[in-house]
């Protein structure tokens, strides 16, 4: 009886105590997680915070060199040296480029970074997207082949890899290719469209204002929009309105080209909701007044070009994508 009595009170204290074990090893494993989990917490916290800075550095650290590159330009005193701080300055968003001269049906580098060979000397009429690039003065993207670049230009870019792409910028200056900026390896395209447009700009202002009316009539009219009267043409305009014309185009440029730079997140947005107005109301205001009255209050024969280059190079084309609310062209 003694023994049965015994083994009864050691199988209850063997399960309490194995009960209480439980009860610890669970309440234990509870604080485990717990303290797991508040220190993954941290730990992801403070890592969006290191992202978050970075991120921050990296957009200080771009603005800061585009602002630079944009004061050398400014300040250039001839175009060789425009085209060769282009060269020298981009290495922020481009790991190769190669600067060309244009004239008449040839191109010749004058600069380049990040290849060994050069120079470069060849008519490109047998380079398809040099020939896009200077007829349309649109940004073009091509494969680094020979059939698009030349085989010299292509195997100095490409370095043999097939599959890498030329961005091709032209700048323009008077209404003609002055010069073209084909890049390739990690390029950061706006920003280098900001920075042909910005140069083009000031090869303008260097060279002097031509005595003859530029061949180009559709330039003013192109951009008339059909409610309105008819522009007049191009060749009675006088010198003067022609170069503030002139102007007015490549401040549009350069203003869209910053848009698409600088407020990148707010216009895939944009462009994804079917508003970019919307999503870029305040920008795209400021841009307009600004426009307003440095070009369109200052002639009577001006043309909005800022409005024609938010739709070509934001829009696509496609005025659907700028929004119910987009108030359409100034004049």
């Amino acid at each position: 009886m003694h023994d049965v009595g015994a083994l009864t009170w050691r199988e209850v204290v063997d399960r309490h105590h194995s009960s209480l074990v439980d009860e610890l090893t669970n309440r234990l494993d509870s604080e485990i997680q717990d303290a797991v989990s508040r220190s993954v917490a941290k730990e992801r916290t403070q890592a969006a915070e290191q992202v978050s800075r970075a991120i921050e550095d990296t957009r200080r650290v771009v603005v800061e060199t585009l602002n630079q590159l944009l004061r050398r330009l400014r300040d250039s005193a001839a175009e060789m040296a425009v085209l060769q701080i282009l060269a020298e300055g981009t290495a922020a968003f481009a790991r190769r480029v190669v600067v060309l001269s244009v004239d008449n049906n040839q191109v010749r580098s004058i600069a380049s970074r990040g290849i060994d060979e050069e120079p470069f000397i060849f008519d490109f009429n047998g380079a398809a997207a040099i020939t896009s690039a200077v007829e349309t003065q649109d940004p073009v993207i091509a494969l680094a082949s020979a059939a698009e670049l030349s085989p010299s230009l292509a195997a100095a870019l490409a370095r043999e890899d097939d599959s890498v792409k030329a961005y091709l910028f032209p700048i323009v200056a008077r209404q003609e290719t002055a010069a073209i900026v084909v890049a390739a390896g990690l390029v950061v395209p706006a920003a280098l469209e900001l920075l042909c447009g910005a140069a083009g700009m000031r090869i303008e202002a260097l060279r002097p204002v031509p005595v003859a009316a530029a061949k180009n009539p559709e330039l003013v009219q192109i951009a008339a929009p059909a409610a309105t009267p008819a522009r007049r043409a191009w060749e009675t305009l006088t010198p003067e309105e022609q170069k503030l014309h002139l102007q007015a185009q490549r401040v549009a440029r350069v203003r869209v080209a910053e848009l698409r730079l600088y407020q990148a997140d707010e216009l895939r947005k944009g462009v994804f909701e079917g508003n970019i107005y919307g999503a870029l109301r305040g920008e795209i205001d400021k841009a307009r007044t600004e426009f307003l009255q440095t070009f369109l209050s200052q002639s009577p024969t001006m043309v909005d070009y800022l409005h024609l280059e938010i739709l070509r190079s934001l829009a696509h084309e496609d005025d659907r994508l700028l929004g119910q609310e987009y108030p359409g062209p100034m004049v």
